[in-house]
């Protein structure tokens, strides 16, 4: 063991002895607050409120400077989509132009929207496997289902579906009555409005409740607790 003799060394052995965690805080706060990508999936006949109510939640998610806490885009496989209302979409990004998500949202409409479509239905599995959170919104859930994502979870889905989704996924708990469940990586939400109390709480999940009650409170959401 080398012994420090010089009072400059122990001067300076101190200052690192410091300066070293300040920086190694300063660090995981910055990690900490690093924005986050969002990717919503849209496509044809998808719900209206289940992707631009948790699309409004992140956007309108700030931090207390004043910065966006999450980088948020839509995605499809198609060049331009019609809602299940007719409204008219044209996606940020592809299925092949995607950056890569933090968040992978996909909200409900089409329950077979991965029939016949092996390439679509590979980009998705590997998005949710490489996601840090993935939430389905509404009817939402059947399509992580065909995709093998619901197996042993506990989950739940629009009310009007529960059963079905007992049907199609046997091995899940289906939970009725609950506005989200949260099963760490994987988030499902109950129907349509519900996709807005399932992204506040990936809000709190990453950000604290904190940022979540402000958002709500911008957004004038007064169901979120």
């Amino acid at each position: 063991m080398k012994i420090i003799k010089d009072g400059k060394q122990i001067l300076m052995f101190l200052s690192l002895c410091l300066i070293i965690p300040f920086f190694s805080i300063a660090q995981a706060k910055d990690e900490k607050q690093q924005t986050l990508n969002v990717a919503i999936l849209v496509y044809n006949d998808v719900y209206v409120l289940d992707f631009t109510g948790p699309l409004e939640v992140f956007y309108d998610s700030y931090s207390k400077d004043g910065k966006h806490l999450f980088n948020v885009y839509t995605v499809s496989a198609k060049e331009e989509i019609k809602a299940h209302s007719g409204l008219k979409i044209i996606p940020d990004y592809n299925i092949n132009s995607c950056p890569k998500p933090d968040i992978f949202i996909v909200p409900g409409g089409d329950l077979g929207l991965l029939k016949d479509q092996p390439e679509f239905k590979s980009w998705l599995i590997n998005t949710a496997n490489e996601s840090k959170t993935l939430m389905s919104v509404c009817t939402g859930a059947f399509i992580l289902a065909d995709a093998g994502l619901l197996d042993s979870l506990n989950v739940t889905t629009w009310h009007g579906a529960l059963e079905n989704l007992k049907k199609m996924v046997p091995t899940a708990n289906v939970m009725k009555g609950v506005r989200y469940t949260d099963n760490g990586k994987v988030v499902t939400t109950a129907g349509v409005s519900a996709g807005i109390d399932g992204s506040l709480f990936v809000v709190s999940k990453y950000f604290g409740k904190e940022a979540a009650d402000a958002t709500a409170k911008y957004m004038d959401y007064e169901y979120w607790k």
